[in-house]
């Protein structure tokens, strides 16, 4: 499909990043380093971090300035073991949601970041 006039320059070309809002920075970096094994940054402060991804996207944290904490939204990382990967969680201070779930082209484990934030252990299977 060919872009109309005009709108190439405002068609999202793919995601840049996600973040997610956290309460405790420090608690925040430590707790993703150590779960997804990344140590690679674009940038890191007292304010947050964007960790790269070994496929190249980025993930960050972050904590606005006013102090004020908002629940964010929900990102799938890649892994190749669910079971390991969500022991780790719970052992790194973080809580499953149920069981790993089955689907048609995938598994997947919910689960919640010592701040309250959902994300997903995922594995394609299709």
């Amino acid at each position: 499909m060919k872009p109309r006039e005009g709108t190439a320059a405002v068609r999202a070309r793919g995601v840049d990043a996600i973040f997610y809002s956290v309460k405790d920075v420090q608690r925040a970096l430590a707790f993703y380093r150590e779960l997804l094994e990344v140590r690679e940054v674009t940038w890191e402060s007292d304010h947050g971090a964007e960790f790269i991804l070994p496929d190249g996207t980025a993930f960050g944290i972050g904590a606005y300035s006013s102090g004020e904490w908002k629940p964010s939204g929900c990102v799938l990382f890649a892994v190749a073991d669910i079971e390991a990967a969500a022991a780790r969680v719970v052992g790194l201070g973080g809580r499953l949601d149920g069981e790993v779930r089955s689907f048609p082209a995938c598994r997947a484990q919910w689960c919640e970041d010592p701040d309250g934030n959902v994300f997903v252990l995922h594995l394609r299977t299709a």
